[in-house]
């Protein structure tokens, strides 16, 4: 199925298109603000072998103050860890300067060149159409790459809707590893997340069907939020994986690049880390963490027994 076509964009998709996958990969597990934290159960996975531990918690990217103070199973298994492992260390990222000149360099095209030139007109129209919505001059985005323009207005939506990537629980947790000297290991970087968002074929698809999604958004956060209140997995894993597929076969290709080739590699250095650590404290996105081919269930594969906490 033809994903977009510059004469006839697609306009009535449901809460199922690949917006909402993108979300679930870079923010993954949306919330409200009339959650109530401590009483939320959320989405807290155990996985032993032998006499390691790996905790392993689904990740809210952005979030609010009420969020806070989380459950006491979830501080409990952080304080109990050696190491926190992160998907990337994005507060490292803020007090390095030659990582953010690598990041500026992976997010924006050359001087000279520009988001226009690779884009459909039809579809930068559209851009700007929403930028002087939310009042955002042109020139932020004029130089963006694709794929970043279309993940930088999703965070600005879910910005509108009052969540703020400065709560977000794993930077919660990186911020107080640094405040107390605790170990930080990455999974990923900063650099590779943005190198694999420009490596996508034909990201000006993408950014179309977000664009065409955003009204959306209002309906699709209270399912992810009570989904993840509830540390419902198979509620997590049809809003992730079998809804999309369901109505886009051809979201299989994408998720095998997005999650399922991630999954292996992180799955293979969780395993490599916890050689190195007794006690793991694991924050990804919550994408990662359920279904066949997820992170628990390559870890499952070679040995570790999983439970939820």
């Amino acid at each position: 199925m033809e994903l977009f076509n510059p004469a006839r964009p697609p306009r009535h998709r449901t809460h199922k298109s690949l917006l909402l996958h993108w979300l679930l990969l870079l923010i993954t597990t949306l919330a409200a603000a009339q959650v109530q934290a401590a009483n939320d159960r959320g989405l807290l996975l155990q996985a032993t072998k032998g006499e390691h531990t790996v905790y392993l918690l689904g990740s809210i990217h952005l979030a609010d103050q009420s969020f806070y103070p989380l459950r006491d199973t979830i501080i409990n298994a952080y304080n109990n860890s050696s190491a926190l492992v992160v998907e990337a260390d994005v507060v490292a990222m803020e007090s390095d300067p030659q990582l953010q000149q690598k990041v500026m360099l992976e997010s924006f095209y050359p001087p000279g060149d520009q988001l226009k030139n690779h884009i459909p007109p039809t579809l930068y129209g559209e851009l700007q159409t929403w930028l002087r919505k939310r009042q955002i001059p042109e020139t932020h985005f004029s130089r963006m790459r694709p794929a970043i323009a279309m993940i930088t207005l999703s965070m600005v939506e879910m910005q509108a809707r009052g969540l703020d990537p400065k709560a977000g629980i794993d930077r919660h947790f990186l911020l107080q590893a640094r405040q107390k000297g605790k170990t930080t290991l990455e999974l990923e970087s900063v650099i590779q997340q943005l190198q694999l968002l420009n490596s996508l074929e034909k990201p000006e698809l993408y950014l179309q069907q977000t664009l065409d999604q955003l009204a959306e958004m209002d309906r699709f956060v209270p399912r992810m939020t009570g989904a993840w209140k509830a540390g419902d997995q198979q509620a997590l894993y049809d809003l992730v994986f079998r809804e999309g597929i369901d109505e886009h076969p051809e979201f299989e290709q994408l998720h095998e690049l997005l999650f399922y080739r991630r999954n292996r590699e992180m799955a293979k250095k969780i395993q490599d880390f916890s050689q190195q650590h007794q006690t793991l404290f694991v924050i990804v996105g919550a994408g990662h963490l359920v279904g066949d081919r997820s992170v628990t269930d390559l870890l499952k594969g070679v040995g570790f027994h999983i439970t939820q906490i």
